[in-house]
């Protein structure tokens, strides 16, 4: 079935190829016409995933066509071919974030980490930080919003949902067939989310102090606190002597890392203004 969208999309790259041939450069309507060809032909060549699979892969079709637009427009500065594709690539992200029903596409795989999960919310996280990357400035706003920041907005939550739909499913019972969460009634599984959330917020806090991106330096501090009140007020209460111990002493670990890794961002960014010599009174 995945041959029947592929033929579509010869009609459209003939359609383009015939506009490069033979509409001149200075031709107004030449990228218009570019755009809705190559718009097109992409559209169909991602249509093949859906089409011959179903379910998450319509979703996972979203995702790549909205990346590919993104990557089209820089080919072809058309401004539809930007929209359409920051379009798609949020649609994408809400099918998966706020659609419950996603996790009942398919029974649980019997293989941990390595199951449909991954791939799927892996390519379309992978296809929104693409698409925050092709859409650098100077043309990144869509409308009056700053694509990049959005995409990659989206890009962190859906990671941040992964690892919790993995550790979810790697703690799952034997025979389950729906995806639960639950962040109770097994301690193995309670430290799992409160290390993994804290080693997000330290992944999240690296690309925030070494790109100087403030809104992910607060989202890391804040997803690290959250972290910090789980681990005292719910998971220490439910914890053996010894098991108290090494959780505290993970979360510390992690907690003294973050904490070092901006004391000398704060430090090196504080450092031009206190070098700056007083400037000499007039006399």
């Amino acid at each position: 079935m995945g041959l029947l969208p592929a033929a579509f999309a010869v009609p459209a790259l003939l359609g383009l190829v015939g506009v490069l041939r033979q509409v001149p450069a200075e031709s107004p309507a030449r990228m218009t016409q570019l755009a809705l060809f190559g718009g097109s032909a992409l559209f169909f060549i991602t249509l093949i995933f859906p089409i011959q699979y179903e379910r998450q892969w319509l979703t996972i079709a979203w995702a790549l066509e909205g990346a590919a637009l993104c990557w089209l427009f820089h080919r072809v500065p058309h401004p539809g071919l930007r929209l359409t594709g920051v379009a798609l690539l949020a649609i994408a992200f809400v099918r998966l974030a706020l659609n419950p029903a996603v996790l009942s596409y398919h029974a649980r795989s019997t293989h941990p980490i390595l199951n449909w999960y991954l791939y799927t919310y892996g390519l379309v996280t992978i296809s929104l930080f693409a698409g925050a990357r092709l859409l650098a400035p100077p043309r990144d706003r869509v409308l009056t919003i700053k694509a990049p920041a959005l995409l990659c907005t989206l890009g962190t939550v859906l990671a941040f949902l992964l690892v919790n739909i993995q550790i979810a499913d790697f703690f799952a019972e034997p025979g389950t067939a729906a995806l639960t969460f639950k962040f109770s009634g097994n301690f193995t599984r309670d430290m799992s989310y409160s290390i993994a959330w804290a080693l997000f917020a330290l992944a999240l806090l690296v690309p925030g102090l070494i790109k100087r991106i403030a809104p992910a330096r607060y989202a890391a501090l804040g997803l690290l606190g959250i972290t910090l009140l789980k681990l005292f007020i719910h998971d220490l209460a439910k914890l053996a002597q010894l098991y108290r111990v090494g959780a505290l002493l993970g979360v510390a670990v992690i907690a003294i890392v973050a904490s070092f890794l901006y004391q000398r961002f704060t430090s090196i960014v504080a450092r031009p203004d206190e070098n700056k010599t007083p400037p000499l009174a007039a006399p």
